[in-house]
């Protein structure tokens, strides 16, 4: 019976992966069709944002953490308002954007910036490894919206995604977890998120999932269910993330449903939480991993280009040693992230969420100490650790966002004081008994 379960699995997991494939195709296909006049009007209303920032301006100075990715945005800004002849299909395939070779012109920035303003001798180019699938809702947002307000739309649905959590938290009686999300808020700058369009992705969905887990749970907490839940998170991952701190979708919304199941019958099972955690780590991954080759074999197969070999080339890259031509370790890679979150501001307010835990002890659930959910906060605080040793040369050079991946870490870390504070509270109350 176990074996026919496992094959039923097998199946459902193949379907999903090549049901969101098509789904993402299809979608890329549509935007696709959007007229691009609009949104080249709008790119060139947003140039001076561009002129003014510069490409990596950071927001406080002498803090790496408040570095804002307008290299990348402008980027994507690119590949949005393309407005060549191909067709959709092609272009959904190929990703071209307008580029200027040769060493015409330094930066991205200064590329769009040029395009935009018609200069002439550039060409077309293609960034076909990613899906891009934040196109999907860049380009409706820039035939409507600059980049301006694109920055001030995706702030509001950032916080509004922060404000239905601490509701449903509230709801749920888990205010305990609170101070926790508002401390993985503070460390990973959640105000300057919304101003890079890179980063916002990551976040929203790692949001959104979160809050299907408080308003799904207990249902969302049965396996397969989850598992295939946890597929679908790391699926939408690959699709739209432009490899910033993915690992974020993963730990933030598995601690989440690893608190809510803390007090269910199964967790009183030894170590079920700890593997259940590993075990929609293996589905996430399978999502992220299985969408991104989707890409590769679909464009592969349709354009005779063997962009396997290429997409094989680039994870080699980003996972070696070699950073410009400099040798650069693993423990050099988790240094240079832990150094931008190694600031008094962000250590202040871990220790204000410990203080905050400690007064709420009072209020919390009583509960025995768990073994089980000890060993799976400190699984899931060691994800972006192990994130880290599988992508060194991303990881070092892109610390500036790659660090928020440690936003996973903080919150773990205060649900093992969590987890100390009401279990040291237990065994007390039993030992007066």
């Amino acid at each position: 019976m176990e074996k026919k379960s496992a094959l039923k699995m097998i199946w459902k997991t193949g379907l999903t992966l090549l049901a969101g494939g098509a789904a993402g195709l299809l979608l890329l296909l549509l935007v696709y069709l959007i007229p691009t006049e609009p949104m080249i009007r709008n790119a060139r209303s947003s140039v001076d944002i561009f002129r003014e920032e510069g490409a990596s301006a950071q927001v406080t100075h002498g803090y790496v953490s408040t570095t804002l990715d307008n290299y990348t945005d402008a980027w994507m800004l690119r590949n949005a308002f393309y407005n060549g002849e191909e067709s959709a299909w092609q272009k959904s395939l190929h990703v071209y954007y307008y580029g200027y070779m040769d060493g015409q012109i330094e930066g991205v920035c200064e590329s769009m910036i040029a395009w935009l303003e018609g200069k002439e001798g550039y060409e077309r180019l293609s960034y076909a490894r990613y899906w891009h699938g934040y196109l999907t809702v860049l380009k409706p947002l820039l035939y409507f919206f600059d980049y301006g307000d694109i920055r001030g739309i995706l702030k509001f649905i950032e916080l509004a995604i922060f404000a239905c959590l601490c509701v449903l938290l509230e709801r749920r009686h888990m205010t305990g977890v609170i101070p926790m999300l508002v401390a993985v808020m503070m460390c990973v700058e959640f105000h300057i998120i919304g101003m890079s369009m890179q980063f916002s992705w990551v976040f929203i969905i790692a949001g959104l999932a979160c809050i299907a887990i408080l308003k799904g749970y207990p249902k969302i907490g049965e396996v397969p269910e989850t598992g295939l839940f946890f597929l679908g998170i790391g699926m939408l991952t690959s699709y739209f993330d432009f490899l910033t701190y993915p690992v974020f979708t993963l730990g933030i919304p598995l601690l989440l449903l690893t608190l809510c199941m803390r007090t269910s019958r199964e967790a009183e099972r030894n170590l079920y939480l700890l593997c259940m955690a590993v075990r929609h780590s293996v589905f996430w991954a399978i999502g992220y991993a299985g969408m991104w080759a989707q890409k590769w074999i679909l464009y592969t197969i349709f354009t005779g280009d063997n962009l396997i070999a290429d997409g094989i080339r680039s994870v080699l890259l980003r996972s070696g040693r070699d950073v410009m031509g400099e040798q650069r370790g693993y423990l050099d890679a988790v240094g240079k992230n832990i150094a931008v979150m190694s600031k008094y501001p962000y250590l202040l307010v871990c220790a204000a969420a410990v203080a905050a835990l400690f007064v709420m002890r009072k209020r919390a659930e009583r509960s025995s100490f768990s073994s089980g959910a000890f060993a799976a906060y400190l699984y899931i605080a060691a994800l972006p650790f192990g994130w880290y040793m599988i992508s060194v040369n991303h990881s070092y050079i892109h610390s500036f966002m790659t660090y928020r991946g440690l936003g996973v870490t903080v919150f773990a870390m205060l649900a093992v004081v969590w987890e100390l504070l009401n279990g040291k509270k237990a065994r007390c109350r039993d030992g007066k008994r």
